[in-house]
């Protein structure tokens, strides 16, 4: 068994990668809630706790991008065994859980954060040091939603963790006119209770089912950043929230109840014109501009700092989308898995692509679709990154 997990984590970083640091990537540290739909995405913060403790006995030493920017650029020297530690999405267990145990271990973090989803609370939550301290029981811990500007502050003040950006909305827009579901309980389009409900995002990392319009049509879409928005038709969408309105909730446990609103939609589209469109290619270029400018102008303003680096949600990205990113000010932003696996094949490099971020996972298995997330034991994330710089040290001397 263990032969095959470690085959399994060689295979895991197989991408050719010029950064000489490994750049690890995660997202909600803490304790997973079933009540979340993406609760996959949580580390359990003892096993977090576990990494820590074998790169601290490893010799592994933390560093921040922007550490790893001046490395590349300028030849700055870094620590020995450097290793970049990354956080997306700003959950709020990032102070509750990571910024704590990163502190107790003499590390440093990077959170990418979206502004739309912070916090406005002037709040600094109990966390596990006061748990430790004996003031609050784990179980009593706030753990669901996102950072708050003034604990950001206090995690930056320390110097342990940077903020940096995830663009304004992280969020997914309709990308065409094909229907292929309709809100319903239990559903997983959180994204659309976010885009009619953007006042309340900071209070919506679980669903709340009295903002959901049910019946609404749920179109093919795709990520915000790599997409052309496509604006449907507002009476359609009416037509079917009124119906179901009607019925009320009881109208979901019929067992035809999609195929009966897909015929009520089809019925609408043959009996009227429908008001829709795409955005042009002008709207698009704004969307992008406010998407990344307003995030790091938002993020430098509230933490009087300056911001560099971005992570692009869900690895969605366009040459338009990465010029505007060097034009509003940003030095360094992430590869998608799909931008790497290209590159694997061609070696080829260009000045362009020096300071992007390639990262990599704690992960053994990854399986978005089905939502399983399986960690690596501490030995082996030990081993991903020994094989990390060795890697390296092979690829410079390809390169020589």
């Amino acid at each position: 068994m263990l032969s095959k997990l470690v085959t399994l984590a060689i295979i895991g970083i197989k991408m050719v990668n010029k950064n000489p640091v490994p750049v690890i990537m995660y997202h909600s540290i803490g304790i997973p809630n079933k009540k979340w739909q993406w609760n996959y995405l949580t580390l359990y913060y003892k096993l977090f706790e576990k990494y820590l403790k074998w790169m601290k006995m490893m010799g592994f030493h933390s560093v921040f991008l922007q550490q790893l920017y001046t490395y590349i650029a300028e030849g700055t020297k870094l620590p020995k065994n450097p290793v970049a530690l990354t956080f997306d999405d700003g959950y709020v267990d990032n102070w509750v859980f990571a910024y704590p145990l990163l502190k107790k271990y003499g590390f440093k973090g990077t959170i990418f954060v979206s502004p739309e989803f912070v916090d406005p609370r002037n709040v600094s939550r109990k966390n596990l040091e006061n748990v430790h301290n004996g003031e609050v029981e784990v179980n009593d811990l706030e753990t669901v939603g996102y950072l708050s500007w003034r604990e950001m502050e206090v995690m930056e003040g320390e110097d342990i963790i940077d903020i940096q950006s995830h663009t304004m909305t992280h969020t997914w827009y309709p990308n065409n006119n094909i229907i292929i579901d309709f809100r319903h309980l239990g559903d997983s389009y959180i994204w659309m209770t976010w885009n009619d409900n953007p006042e309340k995002k900071p209070y919506l990392q679980i669903d709340n089912k009295e903002l959901v319009k049910f019946g609404e049509p749920v179109y093919q879409h795709g990520r915000a950043i790599g997409i052309r928005r496509f604006f449907p038709d507002e009476n359609l969408k009416i037509c079917l929230k009124d119906f179901v309105k009607e019925k009320e909730r009881n109208f979901f446990r019929r067992e035809n109840w999609r195929e009966k609103l897909f015929r009520i939609a089809q019925g609408y589209k043959r009996q009227n014109r429908l008001d829709e469109r795409f955005e042009t290619e002008e709207e698009y270029e704004e969307r992008i501009y406010y998407e990344l400018g307003e995030s790091k102008r938002i993020i430098e303003d509230k933490l009087a700092k300056e911001v560099k680096f971005l992570v692009w949600p869900g690895g969605a990205v366009t040459d338009k989308a990465l010029k505007i990113a060097s034009e509003v000010g940003y030095i360094s932003s992430t590869y998608s898995s799909k931008e790497i696996s290209a590159r694997y094949k061609n070696l080829k490099n260009n000045g362009e692509d020096s300071f992007r971020i390639r990262r990599i996972g704690s992960t053994l298995y990854w399986n978005e679709k089905h939502s399983i997330i399986i960690y690596l034991p501490p030995p082996l994330l030990n081993l991903k990154l020994k094989l990390h710089f060795i890697k390296m040290k092979r690829f410079k001397t390809r390169a020589c």
